[in-house]
C-alpha cells in the first residue's frame, strides 16, 4: 500500500470516528451529499475538498478533514516534485483552504452591521412601550428578539459583535421575566432572570444588573422573602436610572418586616433619587408619580392612611391628566389610594370599593400579577365591610376578572 493510499485509509478512519453512532444515511441528510460519497471515504478513497469542507462544518473541527485532504491531494499530483517542493505545495494548499474555511464558517454565524443595529433598535422599542402595551402582546415580541440574539451567540459571534448581543440578550431576558412575571408565570421569571444575570456578569453593564436585581427583588418579595428581598435591593449596582426603584423595592420589603425607621429611610432615599427620563433598555423610568403612588402603598402598609391618602391621590391625578403614563403604575395608584382611604382611623370603604371597581377595569385589559395581588389585599381589607353594596360589588367583578384564591393575602 503505498503512502497516499495509507493516508486516505487513516482519514477515512478518522471520518467514521468522527461519525460515531450516526448512521451514514443521517450523516447524508443532514450535510447534503449522497451516502455513497461517505461510504467511499470511510472506506479509504480520497474523498473531495468539498465534501471535506462540508464535514468540518458540520463537526466543527476548525478545518481539519480539509488539511488533511489538501496534503494528500498535494501528495499525490505533486509525485515528481523534489520532497521539499511537495511540503510547501502542501502547506500552502492546506492552508488556503482552512483560511478559507474558516473565513466561510465566521461569515456565516456572525452577524453584519444592520443586523445588530435592528437587533438594538427593537430592544430599544420594546422598552419605549413597555408601559403602554398589554403584556400578553409585547411578550412574544420580546421572546423573538431575545431568540434571534441567542442564535446569534449560541452561533459563536466574533468578540466585537458577541458583547453587543450579550446585551442585547440579556436585557430581552430581563424584560421576559418581568413580562412572565406579570402574565403569572413565576417558573419562567425565575428563568429568565437568572439567565439575564449571567449575561450581565459577562458585560460591564450596571443598569442590566441592576435591572436584573430588582426583578429577583420582587419575585422574593410576592414570594414573602421579604429579608431577600431587602438583600437583593442593596447588592444591586448603583446607577442613577435605577437608583430610585431600587430604594423603593427595599422600602417595601421593609415595611412588609415591620421595620417602620428603615422603611422611610429608605422612602427618602428613593425620593432623592427620582428621575423623569425617557424609556430605556432595563426598568422602568421612576418618576414622580410612580414615586407618589409607591410612598402612599408603603406609607399604608405601615397603617399611615391619613398621611398615605393626600399622595396617593396626587399619584392618580398625575396618571389621569397624562402628566404620567403606565397601564400598571395607573392601576397601582388607583388601588393603592382605596388601601390608603380603607387603612385610615376613619376607613371610607365605600369609596374605597369604587377606587377598586376603576383599577379591575384597567385590570381586565392588561391584567398583571402585581395588580392581581394588591387587588386581593384590597378585598382583604374590605372583609369587615362586607355588606356595604360597593364592597359586594368590587368582590364580585374581582371574582369576575381573576382567580379566587388571589382574594387571600
Amino acid at each position: 500500500m503505498n503512502e497516499d493510499r495509507t493516508g486516505a485509509v487513516a482519514l477515512g478512519r478518522r471520518i467514521r470516528i468522527l461519525r460515531g453512532r450516526m448512521s451514514q444515511d443521517t450523516l447524508s441528510r443532514r450535510i447534503g451529499f449522497h451516502r455513497t460519497r461517505i461510504s467511499k471515504a470511510e472506506n479509504g478513497e480520497l474523498p473531495s475538498a468539498d465534501l471535506c469542507a462540508a464535514l468540518d462544518d458540520y463537526w466543527r473541527t476548525g478545518g481539519e478533514i480539509a488539511a488533511w485532504q489538501a496534503r494528500l491531494e498535494a501528495a499525490r499530483d505533486g509525485d515528481g516534485a523534489a520532497g521539499t517542493d511537495r511540503r510547501q505545495v502542501f502547506e500552502f494548499s492546506a492552508a488556503g483552504l482552512i483560511a478559507a474555511d474558516t473565513y466561510r464558517r465566521r461569515a456565516r454565524r456572525n452577524p453584519d452591521a444592520l443586523t445588530l443595529s435592528e437587533l438594538a433598535d427593537e430592544v430599544d422599542g420594546h422598552a419605549a412601550v413597555f408601559t403602554t402595551t398589554p403584556h400578553a402582546i409585547l411578550a412574544p415580541r420580546v421572546y423573538r428578539t431575545w431568540q434571534s440574539a441567542e442564535r446569534l451567540l449560541d452561533a459563536g459571534a466574533k468578540t466585537r459583535a458577541q458583547a453587543r448581543l450579550t446585551q442585547i440578550a440579556g436585557y430581552s431576558a430581563y424584560m421576559l421575566s418581568r413580562l412572565a412575571f406579570n402574565l403569572g408565570d413565576q417558573a419562567a421569571s425565575r428563568r429568565f432572570v437568572t439567565q439575564a444575570g449571567d449575561h450581565a456578569d459577562q458585560i460591564d453593564d450596571p443598569v442590566l444588573a441592576a435591572a436584573m436585581a430588582a426583578m429577583s427583588s420582587t419575585l422574593a418579595f410576592y414570594g414573602h422573602q421579604y429579608t431577600e428581598a431587602v438583600e437583593f435591593a442593596r447588592r444591586a449596582p448603583d446607577h442613577p436610572y435605577t437608583r430610585a426603584r431600587l430604594a423603593a423595592y427595599e422600602a417595601r420589603a421593609l415595611a412588609a418586616l415591620g421595620d417602620p425607621g428603615g422603611t422611610r429611610e429608605a422612602l427618602a432615599r428613593m425620593r432623592r433619587a427620582v428621575i423623569d427620563v425617557p424609556a430605556r433598555p432595563g426598568s422602568s423610568p421612576f418618576g414622580p408619580a410612580t414615586a407618589e403612588s409607591f410612598t402612599a402603598g408603603v406609607l399604608a402598609r405601615l397603617g399611615a392612611g391619613d398621611e398615605a391618602e393626600p399622595i396617593a391621590r396626587a399619584a392618580v391625578d398625575a396618571f389621569e391628566r397624562g402628566r404620567a403614563v403606565g397601564f400598571e403604575d395607573h392601576g397601582h395608584a388607583v388601588m393603592v389610594l382605596a388601601t390608603a382611604l380603607v387603612r385610615r382611623p376613619r376607613p371610607d370603604a365605600a369609596e374605597a370599593a369604587r377606587l377598586g371597581l376603576r383599577a379591575l377595569a384597567i385590570l381586565a385589559a392588561s391584567p398583571t400579577q402585581t395588580l392581581i395581588s394588591r387587588a386581593g389585599r384590597l378585598a382583604a381589607d374590605l372583609a369587615g365591610h362586607a355588606p356595604l353594596p360597593e364592597v359586594v360589588d368590587f368582590r364580585e367583578r374581582l371574582i369576575a376578572v381573576t382567580r379566587p384564591a388571589l382574594m387571600e393575602e
